[in-house]
């Protein structure tokens, strides 16, 4: 009996073998086989500010085929001469945007001027989902169509976390680059406060809101990838984090139509810095998070003489004066990065404000 069992077992082992050698695992064709796919045929569009939140524009085309049922990544881009832009990516075979998202797109991305009638073609690349073993497959472009643009208002976002103690209904607001681009950008200290009570220490959690309040959207990285390494740390709330053992001084970007967050380190402190100190310690700046901006105590101030902001007491980077007067912020300087020196209006003593909330930043001189 003992010897039939084990007769029967070698049996049983011997099909298994040979199922195993036998069957073929399942492998996408060659590069050479996959079939790209095609874009429909698009027509001129008009955006206007009636129009541009309520009607969309969709892109469709065929499927791609890579030899086997695959899930693929369709990624939908437009073009105008030597300048592309990603538009938006889709699991399907079509994409709808915005007229408004368009618009920012044909702005922002392929440097055409607002009100202006410009030409552009669409095509679609195809990969393999969660894959970057293959290229992206590509379509032809799309026939040439025209889109008039629009001088679009700027939307925002805010920012809560632990910096500010997660107070929703002053969460800082941030402002878009430019009307319709949406990329949202802001440079904000992360440092929290000396009463609280860190979830991770060196570290500083946070989440982008649509609004002040959390009944309205509100994106950590289940829904924004970041770009740094650990900003996904995982955390019950999804919370985006970042490393503030060395620089809390961050400087933050969020792109809303492919859903990324990047952020560049600044620094530990801002500082003014001009001919009334002599060029010499900095006037530090305090983030005022319920404000979005950054001020300076008090500050006496020569009127003709000059003045910068400046990164940890160092020359690396700094900002000054573009030469154009702030629209957003009235009596503002637009700043730019390297600059020429501000030049203080009148004597008296200021408040020195920086927005470091939209694009370009603002000084601001206050006067006390």
């Amino acid at each position: 009996m003992k010897l039939f069992k084990n007769i029967m077992l070698f049996a049983a082992a011997a099909v298994f073998a040979s199922c195993e050698t036998d069957v073929d695992t399942p492998q996408v064709g060659s590069p050479d086989n996959f079939v790209a796919p095609v874009i429909g045929q698009c027509s001129d569009v008009i955006v206007n500010a009636d129009n541009s939140k309520d009607e969309t524009v969709i892109f469709t085309w065929s499927a791609a085929d890579f030899g086997l049922p695959v899930q693929v990544l369709y990624s939908v881009y437009l073009t105008n001469g030597s300048a592309t832009t990603l538009l938006g990516t889709s699991s399907s075979t079509s994409y709808s945007v915005s007229k408004g998202d368009l618009n920012g797109a044909v702005i922002n991305g392929l440097g055409a001027n607002a009100n202006e009638t410009v030409s552009v073609a669409a095509y679609v690349t195809a990969q393999l989902n969660g894959s970057d073993v293959y290229e992206p497959i590509q379509s032809a472009n799309s026939n040439t169509f025209s889109v008039t643009t629009f001088a679009a208002a700027l939307k925002w976002l805010h920012l809560c976390g632990e910096f500010n103690a997660w107070t929703i209904a002053s969460a800082p607001i941030f402002w878009e680059t430019t009307g319709g681009s949406n990329i949202y950008e802001c440079m904000v200290d992360f440092t929290l406060p000396a009463d609280a009570s860190p979830t991770m220490e060196g570290r500083s959690y946070f989440k982008v809101t649509a609004e002040q309040n959390w009944s309205g959207a509100n994106w950590g990285y289940n829904y924004l990838t970041p770009s740094w390494p650990g900003g996904d740390t995982e955390q019950a709330d999804s919370n985006l984090s970042l490393d503030i053992d060395e620089k809390c001084i961050a400087a933050i970007s969020v792109n809303t139509t492919v859903m990324t967050i990047d952020l560049k380190y600044i620094g530990n402190k801002l500082g003014l810095i001009g001919d009334f100190n002599s060029w010499g310690a900095d006037e530090f700046f305090t983030y005022d998070a319920a404000t979005s901006t950054w001020k300076t105590a008090p500050v006496a101030l020569v009127g003709g003489s000059g003045i910068k902001v400046r990164v940890d007491s160092d020359w690396a980077t700094n900002w000054g004066t573009t030469g154009e007067a702030s629209s957003a912020v009235a009596g503002g300087f637009e700043l730019g990065a390297g600059a020429d020196n501000i030049t203080v209006p009148a004597d008296g003593t200021y408040v020195a404000v920086l927005h470091a909330n939209r694009t370009p930043y603002v000084l601001e001189l206050v006067a006390q």
